[in-house]
């Protein structure tokens, strides 16, 4: 299960991608899923971005196939590709991140850098001024102002304050990091999931400044953040010993019991204090922030 996204209007709304072209939609909570794959192709469904202001309008990315849209809550699947590289075989959608003040503008991190659409992905450009051809593997817009993003590649941590016309390393120590999830908590803390950890940049601060937040983490691999928004130093690491709690922004992780292992993405039902936590193995739900946990049963084909 690569990835999995809750709906921020309806949290009984939750998408799920698998492998195989596998895409799942549960309407009570998590409770039961369906399979909705009509014009999906069968690559790896690598990361799902919904539209803030219309739910029923959703961004898939795969790997190796480009970007699908559906208007329908996934019942449908249109394949978007105008502009994208001709690179399919190597093509990977790492990452897509929706302005949420104009849905119509779109940017995906890719295995060639950074792409823009201004028309709800009808067609694409390159916008890699600054960051070149690396892997963009993760993305995050700031909160509060869209124009800003964060871009996590293969080898560093990369800022736009222009809507993404150009790019600046944010720290030149970023550059032996290979970044996997970028989460902001609170307005100017981001946090950087990468294959040494985790790592906190503070943004409020010129030049940024940044700090390991590694204590208690088993495992430096972290695939997986999110972030609980009713308290900003309340975050979820996944790895693949399992999920990772912290309650001080990062100063310090405890494993939760009984949490599933090999950690591939993680979403947050805020409302109901629900973890969903996409596996190698399958979909898993931690009710009660993690105390307790199931496997997701998940419908064939």
């Amino acid at each position: 299960m690569l990835s999995v996204v809750v709906n921020p209007l309806n949290p009984n709304v939750l998408y799920a991608g698998a492998t195989g072209g596998g895409f799942y939609k549960s309407t009570d909570g998590g409770a039961t899923f369906s399979r909705l794959t009509q014009g999906l192709s069968r690559y790896n469904i690598s990361t799902i971005a919904i539209n803030p202001s219309f739910a029923t309008v959703l961004y898939a990315g795969t790997y190796g196939d480009h970007i699908y849209r559906s208007v329908d809550g996934a019942r449908s699947w249109m394949l978007l590709s105008d502009g994208l590289s001709d690179n399919v075989g190597t093509q990977a959608i790492n990452a897509l991140v929706m302005d949420p003040q104009a849905p119509e503008v779109l940017y995906a991190g890719t295995n060639h850098g950074v792409y823009k659409s201004a028309d709800g992905g009808g067609q694409w450009k390159a916008v890699n001024m600054g960051i070149g051809n690396r892997f963009a593997i993760a993305l995050a817009m700031d909160p509060l102002e869209s124009r800003i993003l964060i871009a996590g590649t293969n080898q560093g941590i990369y800022r736009t304050q222009d809507a993404a016309a150009t790019w600046r390393l944010v720290d030149q120590e970023t550059r032996s990091w290979a970044v996997n999830v970028l989460v902001f908590s609170g307005r100017n803390l981001l946090y950087a999931g990468t294959d040494r950890g985790v790592f906190v940049l503070d943004f409020s601060r010129r030049p940024v400044t940044w700090r390991s937040g590694n204590d208690g983490l088993r495992s430096l691999f972290v695939s997986a953040l999110v972030a609980d928004v009713e308290q900003p130093d309340r975050l979820y690491a996944g790895n693949n010993d399992g999920v990772h709690i912290t309650t001080d922004g990062a100063r310090s992780w405890r494993l939760l019991p009984g949490a599933p292992g090999a950690v591939t993405s993680l979403a947050m039902d805020t409302r109901r204090a629900a973890l969903f936590v996409g596996t190698t193995s399958g979909l898993y739900k931690g009710e009660n922030r993690g105390a307790r946990w199931t496997q997701i049963t998940l419908p064939h084909e």
